[in-house]
């Protein structure tokens, strides 16, 4: 009877660990998603900025100033 007490007393705390290692894992998880997240923002933004200023430099206005400023 002691010996199935023991057990279940280590089966318990076999149970609590594998929960809070559970835990551990899914944050961690979390943390490389929201990494993910924040790279794939900043790329985004980076395209978006090269994009504007590449159409700027197209624009009519700016080949309005480089005429000007060439005369």
């Amino acid at each position: 009877m002691v010996e199935i007490r023991s057990l279940q007393g280590a089966l318990r705390k076999e149970e609590f660990i594998s929960a809070k290692l559970k835990a551990a894992l899914a944050l961690e998880e979390e943390r490389k998603k929201e990494g993910e997240l924040e790279a794939r923002m900043a790329k985004s933004i980076s395209e978006a900025m090269i994009r504007a200023v590449e159409e700027f430099k197209s624009s009519f206005e700016m080949r309005n100033l480089n005429f000007e400023f060439s005369q």
